[in-house]
């Protein structure tokens, strides 16, 4: 197959396939798979190498590149390809969550300082990392005043809050809404939480597993806060029963509800607004989620020596293992991915999938309407996209599956050393040596036709907008 790619930068252009390409798979499996000329456009953001790779990051919405490059007096940072001021060290570096904002933590001689948008703020001994606001207006951080142990959350705009001994750099939340912050402090040996500058408590001690946790709408706050050798979940100042140890606190998606695992002895129960569910040995960290109505609480629980998935009373059957659980957002299908003596599969309400050798972490996804369910897997040395059971063309590697508005499956892959998007089983005739996206993120569409990701080629990193065929 050859290809002709005409790239011109910043210019819409369409990469024109000579051929297409038939793939005949082994055993019962046979995919007609053709490569199609998508009209794509590149930006290029900034060169990039083995070197640099370790200290990059790409912004939420995978549309920026930040990393930090050695010079002979010290590090600077460099943002899409800006090179920013000189510094003994940098370190943090941070986006905006709209990707319109930047910010990092610098050293010069033995006074650190963060730098927001090119502007240097105040000078202290230390300096933690910068978080911004989900709505990428505020960013907080905690720092060190110089000639103290004491320890402030600094917010930019705006300035140094009250100092304390010890503030949870970890536990420095702001609301979905970013119209809250929160923090976990410490004065005199006691823990307080304290929400845009209202204190609560004191308590001997915070969870620090659970954390603070905010409702989507951000009206309510969460916290885990022990008091002698009893832990509460205490929601909104008010604390609720007393257990032994507690984990995994979720909100429902209205935030009136609130769901978070106890335990009393040597028994774990999820608790429900105060109701507590049948006991069992464990439960599951990371794999507590409400339904998108709010109705039903699903969470993995561990009977015997196995795991199995409880949605509300009912008990799915139980597996080795359980790696994933979603919920579709039409509400009607819980899916989630276990594992049975070494095989991998996806079960959905109940009833078992096909069997891979593996079926890819966190690669779960519905389409938005809830009518498909799609997944990454692999089978000897193949990897493939997986929707609604079907097995889509074999690859090399396979990631960031998603799907369009509409509906269609849309994921990255790469045979040899080409990588391209495949929209169900069409390739992209372009291609680059690697694809990259957002952490923990698939590929992301702009609107109905258009989705985005960053194309690595000859050193560099180009902003790729790519359209559907029609």
């Amino acid at each position: 197959m050859k290809v002709l790619c005409l790239v011109r930068s910043c210019r819409w252009v369409i990469a024109v396939s000579t051929a297409a390409l038939l793939i005949l798979a082994s055993r019962a499996d046979v995919f007609a798979q053709t490569v199609v000329a998508r009209k794509f456009r590149e930006t290029p953001l900034a060169p990039m190498s083995a070197e640099l790779r370790p200290s990059s990051i790409v912004s939420a919405d995978a549309r920026h590149i930040a990393y930090i490059r050695r010079t002979s007096s010290g590090e600077q940072a460099v943002f899409d390809g800006r090179e920013q001021p000189e510094f003994d060290q940098v370190a943090a570096l941070a986006f905006s969550p709209n990707g319109k904002h930047w910010a990092y933590a610098a050293r010069r001689g033995s006074t650190w300082r963060v730098v927001v948008n090119g502007r240097e703020q105040p000078e202290f001994d230390r300096v933690g990392p910068p978080v911004f606001a989900p709505g990428s207006k505020r960013l907080a951080y905690v720092a060190r005043p110089k000639g103290t142990e004491s320890r402030v959350v600094v917010e930019a705009p705006g300035g140094p809050g009250k100092p304390y001994e010890e503030i949870f750099e970890g536990m420095l939340v702001f609301s979905p809404d970013g119209a809250r912050l929160a923090y976990g402090a410490r004065r005199d040996g006691r823990w307080y939480v304290v929400d845009e500058g209202r204190e609560f408590g004191p308590y001997d001690y915070l969870g620090s597993a659970t954390g603070l946790v905010f409702s989507p709408d951000g009206k309510r706050l969460a916290w885990a806060a022990l008091s002698g050798k009893q832990w509460r979940l205490v929601v909104d100042g008010e604390a609720g029963p007393a257990y032994d140890n507690l984990a995994d606190v979720v909100f429902s998606g209205d935030g009136r509800r609130v769901g978070y695992a106890a335990r009393r002895g040597d028994q774990w129960m999820a608790v429900i607004d105060r109701d507590e569910q049948p006991p069992c040995r464990a439960i599951a960290e990371g794999m507590m989620a409400f339904s998108p109505g709010g109705g039903w609480l699903a969470y993995v629980a561990q009977t015997g020596e196995q795991w199995q998935i409880i949605v509300g009373r009912q008990r799915w059957k139980p597996f080795d293992s359980v790696r994933q659980i979603l919920f579709s957002p039409d509400n009607k299908r819980l899916a989630g991915i276990v594992v049975s003596g070494g095989a991998e599969l996806v079960v959905v309400n109940n009833r078992e999938g096909r069997v891979f050798d593996r079926v890819g972490g966190g690669t779960l996804v519905f389409s938005p309407d809830g009518s498909r369910l799609g997944y990454i897997a692999k089978a000897g040395r193949n990897t493939f996209a997986v929707v609604e059971g079907e097995r889509l063309p074999r690859y090399d590697m396979a990631g960031y599956l998603t799907f369009s508005p509409s509906g269609r499956a849309v994921y990255a892959a790469t045979r040899g050393d080409k990588a391209f998007t495949v929209v169900e089983d069409q390739e992209a005739a372009h291609h680059y040596e690697e694809i990259w996206t957002a952490p923990e993120a698939k590929l992301i569409f702009d609107d109905a036709q258009r989705f985005h990701y960053l194309g690595l080629k000859q050193g560099q990193l180009f902003l790729v907008e790519e359209e559907l065929s029609r």
